[in-house]
């Protein structure tokens, strides 16, 4: 009887409002006024809601507006006012704020005839109130196999249960999609670089092998679910460390346990930074799972190239000089001739030599790794690689190229040119560094 009275009510609210002052017009009687909208979109803030006037006259004429109702009649006769939204071509576009709950709220549309020569309103037709479609509930998504160890991100989102059993999904990254919800952690975070779920990388952090997301609606904390998930420690680890010298050294220390709840054989390793005494923990699925760990040094830099030499000056013109002869003739008379003589040029200046290039610096050297591992652990240690990686040394910089000699200046005769300068050496490339060693050794239980 109750789920009667639920549809009933439901069916009630859907069907569209008879206006409440209808309009005598001595052309067409009496006229009833009904607006109706799209059952099939959202009425949530943000969406676009079709919508159409049906008018019934008292003699049986019905007739409706194009678009949502396929009609004939022109939306141009018609006003419409939203109090929390505009109109446009038979559309609301619905305002409001995301932060508020809307259960029992609703848009209000007021109709009018429009004024045919200001585009006004004219006479008030009628009132409807458009319901929001408001969260009922909220589920929290998932892809399907995501890894469970720690380190590793889940792709994640949210889905949105509305009143009328239509939802919404959104799915990361968070800070775009996903601002209507606040979340609770225990075990994971919201990754910096990715945006994502992340779990923790310290498994001894981690409670009962288990992470645990709780997600509310931000409008509506009463709205919540909860992602619960065990983890299975699958994983292929990767741990490298890198310094910017000699490579750093790793004590590591490696145990196995059954862990029940799980149902699985975990090796628990601890890794120790010699250097800086950071500790990091890793727990292995015994079944499918592996760490590769590395120290790794720095590499060389490379050699300055070698400065190019300048080029050498040209060497100056000749100095032109007039010459004045006057010469007398047998008849007793002079004749005075002048002349211009160009001098030698002078030599053009020699290139200077192009610098060495530097020497590159040699490589670090790999740290040393020491793993004590448990007599439990020996069936596994092929799931344990250790690599201590050297730095490659520098490549010498380049040879600077020797200046160009410098032309010699025009004269009569032409200076000569000036020698090239000697091109530099290349700087030899520097000493790759060499590798740390890596002990495995057998030692008593580890507690």
């Amino acid at each position: 009887m109750k789920l009667f009275i639920t549809i009933l009510i439901s069916f009630i609210w859907c069907l569209p409002v008879i206006a409440q002052s209808p309009v005598n017009d001595t052309r067409t009687k009496t006229q009833k006024y009904f607006l109706e909208y799209d059952p099939n979109v959202l009425r949530i803030e943000g969406n676009s809601l079709p919508i159409g006037i049906i008018v019934l006259s008292d003699m049986g004429i019905k007739s409706q507006t194009k678009g949502f109702l396929n009609g004939f009649d022109d939306w141009s006769k018609y006003k419409i006012e939203i109090d929390s939204g505009n109109y446009s071509n038979g559309k609301i576009k619905i305002k409001g704020s995301r932060k508020v709950y809307k259960k029992g709220d609703s848009l209000t549309v007021n109709v009018y005839t429009k004024k045919w020569f200001l585009g006004g309103k004219d006479k008030w037709l009628f009132l409807q109130k458009i319901p929001y479609n408001y969260e009922t509930s909220i589920n929290i998504l998932t892809t399907e196999n995501f890894p469970k160890a720690p380190g590793d991100h889940v792709q994640f989102g949210v889905r949105k249960n509305f009143d009328n059993k239509m939802f919404i999904d959104k799915w990361t990254p968070v800070r775009k999609n996903l601002k209507d919800f606040v979340f609770l952690f225990n075990g994971v975070h919201i990754s910096k670089s990715k945006d994502d779920l992340k779990i923790d990388n310290d498994p001894t952090k981690i409670k009962n092998n288990k992470i645990q997301l709780i997600t509310l609606l931000a409008k509506n904390t009463a709205i919540t679910d909860t992602l619960n998930v065990l983890l299975d420690y699958v994983a292929n680890y990767q741990f490298n460390a890198r310094s910017a010298g000699k490579g750093y050294d790793l004590n590591v220390t490696a145990d196995i346990y059954h862990d029940s709840v799980i149902n699985a054989q975990l090796l628990k390793i601890k890794i120790q930074n010699q250097a800086t005494q950071q500790t990091y923990n890793y727990w292995v699925n015994t079944n499918g799972g592996s760490i590769d760990i590395s120290t790794r040094s720095a590499n060389g830099s490379d050699g300055a190239n070698g400065p190019d030499g300048h080029a050498g000056t040209t060497g100056s013109s000749g100095i032109v000089s007039t010459l004045t002869e006057t010469k007398i003739n047998s008849d007793g008379t002079t004749v005075t001739t002048t002349s211009t003589v160009t001098g030698q040029g002078g030599d053009g200046g020699n290139g200077q030599d192009g610098g060495n290039g530097r020497d590159g610096d040699s490589g670090g050297n790999g740290g040393n790794i020491t793993i004590n591992y448990s007599p439990g652990v020996t069936p596994y240690l092929n799931l344990i690689k250790a690599y201590s990686i050297p730095g490659t040394g520098g490549s010498g910089g380049k040879a600077g190229k020797g200046g160009a000699g410098g032309t010699g200046g025009a004269g009569n005769p032409n200076g000569n040119n000036g020698s090239s300068g000697s091109d530099g050496r290349k700087g030899f490339d520097g000493y790759n560094g060499r590798k740390g060693n890596v002990t495995f050794k057998m030692t008593g239980q580890i507690s």
